[in-house]
């Protein structure tokens, strides 16, 4: 049983927590190391993150992490190789099928060898496919896990890197919320999380319980209206616009007021706050 601080010192929301308490002057960096407290060992460096969300994306296989043993093996089946284990029964009991009958899921049992080769590449030696020589030239300033796993065998597996949970373990904040939650605001005057790209299922639940202020702002590829909000709707001058605003902060407050704990007002009032902000800024 865990208690409230030690869950919040020993889980990822406490490295949300670590980072605010370091921004609000609470760290003590340069001690020597104890067990975590909720506060950090170091100075953050990280200003931003660039999530590349790809549900049924550019495969592993044929970028990062190259397999010797596919291609030595291309042309037979899983039973003919001495991998022919991993169809044991009980093994495949342990996958968790979101969508029954789904011919994405369906295991094929024939291999096949990859196409594309690959190259060591920089200082380091790491294998990058020579379908990303540009990539390559960068290896040595990245860094690239090839031990993550997931107990889905479909498209769903990405939903597990995007929130950590299986989806039948039902919803939770995504990574951009915490990450949002943790590092806080570079500019007040522009959304900290955007989304680009067709993200409708995710877009409005983002911070579940973390709340929807961390929901993520949606970007469209269009130069002519790229982002909601971000020009008045009709032709009034800012003396005019403003007028209207306070109004509206005025009532959202009364009403803010009569219902304290309502969190999606308190989202709305900031989001309309944001957004009279991201209308002078912008252009």
């Amino acid at each position: 049983m865990f208690t409230r601080r030690s869950f919040l010192a020993n889980s990822f929301s406490g490295l949300a927590l670590a980072a605010m308490l370091h921004r609000d002057g609470y760290a003590s960096p340069g001690t020597a190391w104890s067990p975590p407290d909720g506060t950090p060992h170091f100075a953050p460096k990280a200003k931003s993150v660039i999530w590349l969300f790809m549900n049924g994306g550019v495969s592993h296989l044929e970028t990062f992490d190259p397999k010797p043993e596919l291609d030595k093996f291309a042309g037979k089946s899983i039973g003919e190789t001495p991998y022919k284990d991993v169809q044991n029964p009980e093994k495949l009991k342990l996958a968790r099928v979101v969508v029954i009958n789904d011919a994405n899921g369906q295991q094929r049992n024939k291999l096949f060898p990859t196409q594309v080769g690959f190259k060591k590449r920089g200082k380091a030696g790491i294998e990058v496919s020579d379908w990303l020589p540009h990539t390559g030239e960068c290896v040595d300033d990245m860094a690239i896990i090839r031990s993550m796993y997931t107990t889905d065998d479909n498209h769903g597996a990405q939903t597990q890197f995007h929130t950590g949970r299986h989806m039948l373990d039902g919803e939770f904040p995504t990574l951009g919320a915490w990450v949002h939650y943790g590092l806080g605001s570079l500019n007040d005057n522009l959304p900290q999380f955007v989304s680009m790209g067709k993200r409708e299922y995710w877009n409005l639940k983002d911070g579940h319980y973390l709340g929807p202020a961390h929901d993520a702002v949606p970007v469209r590829v269009d130069p002519a209206n790229p982002l909601d909000y971000g020009k008045p709707e009709g032709p009034v001058s800012p003396a005019e616009q403003k007028i209207g605003f306070n109004l509206v902060d005025r009532l959202n407050k009364m009403k803010a007021a009569e219902y304290p704990g309502d969190s999606s007002l308190d989202a709305r009032i900031k989001a309309y706050e944001l957004a009279f902000r991201m209308q002078q800024s912008l252009p």
